[in-house]
C-alpha cells in the first residue's frame, strides 16, 4: 500500500509481469489498509512507511492484530526512513525495500523478497518490551575470545531478543553479521543500544574489538576478524566489485575469519535467515573446537541458514530463540 497513485500504479504494473504473483487489493492510506486486508486476505502486504492519515507504521502495529499476515515495508534511505524501517522490522515485518533509486532494482528485489516472504514458516514476532533484566547467568570459565552472529530475514527482531538478555559483566566482544541494505546498519545498532545493557555500536575501520562491546557490521562492506599481537581487529574493506550472489557483510567471511584467529575460543551463533551463508563458517569455528549454535526451526521466520549449518555437521546445539541468550553467555 502507497499513498502515492503513481507509486501503486508502477508497483502494479511492475509486479503484474509475473504469473506467479497475483495482487489483490490496494489501498491509499493505512486506515482504508487495514478495512481491506482482512476482506482480500492477502498472502503478503507491501506496506509504505509514509502514508497519510495512518503510517506505515502504526498501520503495522494495528495489522498485528487484526490480520497478522507476512509484510514487506517499502521504505526511503533517509535517516528517519532507517530507523522507521529498523522499527518495522522489531514490529513484526518480514523485511523492507528501499524505494529509492533504480526502479528495475527495486522490482526486482520486492519480487525476490515477496516469495522469501510467501515460503516464510511465519513471521517475525513482534518485539514486546520482554525484561531488559533477566536473572544474571554465570558465566562460564571456557577461555573464549570472541563471539560472531549470523542472521538475515527476521535477524532483527530476533537480535532484539537475544542482546537486552547478555548481563553487563560479559567479557568477550560480539561481532553481529546482518543481512541489510547499506545505510541500515547503524539504526539497528542504535536501537539495540537503547535497549541493552551492553555497548553496542557499528563497526569502524580497523578498531580494536573490545570486551563487551557489541559490533554491527556495516552493510555493503565486507567485514572480517584480523588479530594484531593479542587484539582482534574489525578489517572492514568496499569490495572491488560487488558479485551478485554474494552478501555484504558476509557471514561465512567473518566466522572463517574468526575461526582462522580466535579458533576454539569463538563462539558462532547462526540465527533465521534465506540461504545457506553461515554454514561453512559454522563448521569451520566447530571444527577448530569453537562452540556453536543456530536457532531451532520452530522459532526462526526462515529456516534456511540454521538448517544448512546443521545439515553439514556444523552445529553443537540448536535451541529456540528464547534459550540462546543463555547458551552463549554460560559459554564464554
Amino acid at each position: 500500500m502507497d499513498d502515492s497513485a503513481l507509486i501503486r500504479l508502477r508497483l502494479k504494473t511492475s509486479l503484474a509481469l509475473w504469473p506467479e504473483i497475483q495482487i489483490v487489493g490496494e489501498a491509499e492510506n493505512g486506515q482504508e489498509a487495514l478495512k481491506k486486508i482482512p476482506l482480500v486476505k492477502p498472502d503478503v502486504v507491501t506496506l509504505d512507511l509514509e502514508m497519510p492519515v495512518l503510517d506505515g507504521l502504526s498501520t503495522l502495529k494495528e495489522l498485528n492484530k487484526v490480520y497478522p499476515v507476512p509484510v514487506i515495508m517499502l521504505s526511503s534511505l533517509t535517516t528517519h526512513g532507517a530507523k522507521a524501517t529498523i522499527e518495522a522490522l522489531e514490529n513484526g515485518a518480514v523485511d523492507f525495500v528501499p524505494k529509492d533509486g533504480d526502479w528495475n532494482k527495486v522490482i526486482s528485489e520486492l519480487k525476490e523478497k515477496i516469495k522469501i516472504a510467501v515460503s516464510a514458516k511465519k513471521r517475525p514476532k513482534p518485539f514486546t518490551g520482554g525484561t531488559l533484566n533477566p536473572k544474571n547467568v554465570i558465566l562460564g570459565k571456557n577461555g573464549r575470545q570472541l563471539v560472531v552472529i549470523g542472521a538475515s530475514t527476521g535477524g532483527p527482531p530476533a537480535l532484539r531478543e537475544i542482546i537486552p538478555k547478555l548481563p553487563q559483566t560479559f567479557p568477550v566482544p560480539i561481532v553481529i553479521i546482518q543481512h541489510i541494505t547499506r545505510g541500515f546498519s547503524k539504526p539497528l545498532a542504535d536501537q539495540l543500544a537503547r535497549v541493552s545493557r551492553l555497548k553496542v555500536k557499528e563497526a569502524e575501520k580497523d578498531e580494536q574489538l573490545l570486551p563487551g562491546t557489541v559490533y554491527v557490521a556495516p552493510a555493503g562492506y565486507t567485514f572480517k576478524i584480523a588479530k594484531y599481537g593479542s587484539s582482534l581487529i574489525a578489517k572492514i574493506i568496499e569490495p572491488v566489485e560487488y558479485l551478485p550472489a554474494h552478501f555484504y557483510p558476509s557471514v561465512d567471511e567473518a566466522m572463517l575469519s574468526a575461526a582462522e584467529v580466535a579458533g576454539s575460543k569463538t563462539i558462532g551463533v547462526l540465527l533465521t535467515g534465506m540461504g545457506k551463508d553461515g554454514a561453512l563458517g559454522m563448521k569451520a569455528i566447530k571444527e577448530r573446537g569453537g562452540y556453536t549454535i543456530a536457532q531451532d526451526e520452530e522459532t526462526s521466520v526462515v529456516y534456511g541458514m540454521p538448517k544448512a549449518a546443521v545439515d553439514i555437521g556444523g552445529v553443537s546445539r540448536v535451541l529456540p530463540l528464547s534459550a540462546i541468550a543463555e547458551e552463549i553467555a554460560a559459554n564464554i
